[in-house]
């Protein structure tokens, strides 16, 4: 019987590695049944895939529809445990990444992902090492390949003869990195613009990782079982089941668990600038997702209070909008922004003077561009880090004050109207995230 059962298991993993898969479908099972000598061997194949951000190791239950996945996984592991019949004979894992980075890069990313999946499975459930196999297998090409023959892509066959083309590592920026030569070809078509609508379309799909599972469950009867023939002839299994595409079949463009182009994401963050509060500028931003590569945020500072005496203040009321454009369509990472600012203000650094908005009814009035960069703190990806630095150009209208103790003793000196040129943002803030599509699995 043991001979039947690894026959078995080995025609299963055989058929599913024939090709490269990667996950994307919640969970598959298929089960196969053998009688041998009146006794039911009962083997069943599952499937669980999770979803990662861009550059991203972390399983992160808030992101695409992870939570359902993993509630699966954990309700299936669950089903083993207290089944004393059911018992784990193989484990396949699988980790894939999307091809912008360098070799190192995505090596790394694939098997990281890879390892955080098997981390949370083997964390549920005891698996002999035995029984375990690995593939971080760098970048899905097979599968971005067949996405590529059925899109409506300009430059399709060109596209195509450069992923049949033989792949080469080379040198990329420094002898210490490099990158698959394929990539480098697919950059220069239509001077960019096909690498940035397969971006777009397809690499979203390609960060995930795989576990495929195979159990084996025994049903013994309770009638007595006839004698054993002792040469018996091996049977023919069942028609073949076909499991080669229980990770590679990914779900349509329809059915892709990306956000649609009209579609609000659903992500709020809630953030403080820790620059304006080392300033004693209270402040608050709120930040919204408006689709892919978009978001827009507005933060408010606020200050009626002196610096320890009356000559030294910093006093403001000031509002900066900004909509902000992301080279990841997670909307992290680097960013750039354009935004306006309002600011009334009344300013003092125990000089000789003391600057004003003109009759405190003129607030400075202008707008700028920024650049800056999001990055996780947290496991979850709900706590954030945000750099920002701007520059603009500003219309001033502000009255000038000597700068007395007693403000009503500081005649004026003069009025003056002007245009302010530099930095008009800067800013090291805390955020939080709130997913508000998360029950519903939406991303």
């Amino acid at each position: 019987m043991m001979q039947i059962k690894d026959y078995c298991i080995t025609l299963l993993l055989l058929l599913f590695c024939a090709v490269n898969a990667y996950p994307q479908e919640k969970r598959t099972e298929i089960t196969a049944d053998f009688q041998v000598n009146s006794i039911s061997a009962d083997f069943r194949v599952n499937s669980i895939s999770v979803d990662f951000r861009v550059n991203s190791i972390v399983v992160d239950s808030t992101y695409s529809d992870n939570a359902s996945r993993i509630q699966e996984l954990l309700e299936f592991m669950r089903d083993i445990r207290r089944d004393s019949t059911a018992s784990i004979v193989k484990v396949a894992f699988y980790g894939a990444a999307s091809p912008e980075g360098s070799y190192q890069l995505n090596r790394k990313l694939a098997n990281g992902r890879l390892g955080a999946l098997e981390k949370l499975i083997r964390s549920e459930v005891n698996i002999p090492q035995s029984v375990i196999t690995r593939n971080d297998s760098y970048i899905p090409w097979d599968w971005l390949k067949t996405q590529i023959e059925d899109s409506d892509l300009a430059h399709k066959d060109e596209i195509l003869a450069i992923l049949d083309g033989e792949s080469q590592l080379v040198d990329y920026h420094s002898a210490n990195t490099h990158i698959d030569n394929r990539i480098l070809k697919l950059k220069q078509l239509d001077n960019g613009l096909i690498w940035q609508k397969m971006h777009k379309l397809f690499f979203e799909r390609m960060r995930n990782a795989c576990a495929v599972i195979v159990t084996y469950k025994k049903d013994i009867p309770l009638i007595d079982v006839p004698t054993v023939n002792p040469h018996p002839a091996i049977p023919k299994p069942e028609p073949a089941i076909d499991i080669a595409g229980i990770c590679r079949d990914l779900p349509s463009k329809e059915g892709a668990s990306s956000v649609g182009a009209g579609a609000w994401p659903g992500i709020l963050y809630v953030k403080t600038n820790a620059l304006g509060l080392a300033l004693g500028i209270a402040n608050i931003a709120a930040e919204i997702d408006l689709a892919k590569h978009w978001s827009i945020t507005l933060p408010i500072y606020y200050s009626s209070w002196d610096y320890f005496k009356s000559t030294i203040k910093f006093r403001t009321f000031a509002l900066q909008p900004e909509v902000r454009y992301w080279l990841s369509g997670q909307n992290n990472g680097l960013f750039a922004g354009a935004h306006l600012g309002l600011a009334f203000y009344n300013l003092a650094l125990n000089g000789d003077y003391r600057y004003q908005d003109h009759n405190r009814e003129t607030p400075s009035i202008g707008g700028g561009v920024s650049l800056g960069y999001r990055l996780p703190i947290s496991k979850n990806n709900r706590w954030n880090i945000d750099f920002s630095l701007g520059a603009g150009v500003y219309s001033r209208y502000y009255d000038k004050f000597h700068n007395t103790p007693d403000v009503k003793d500081g005649l004026i000196v003069e009025s003056i109207n002007k245009t302010y040129w530099g930095i008009d943002q800067a800013a090291v803030s805390f955020s939080y995230m709130f997913d508000f599509k998360k029950k519903g699995g939406k991303r």
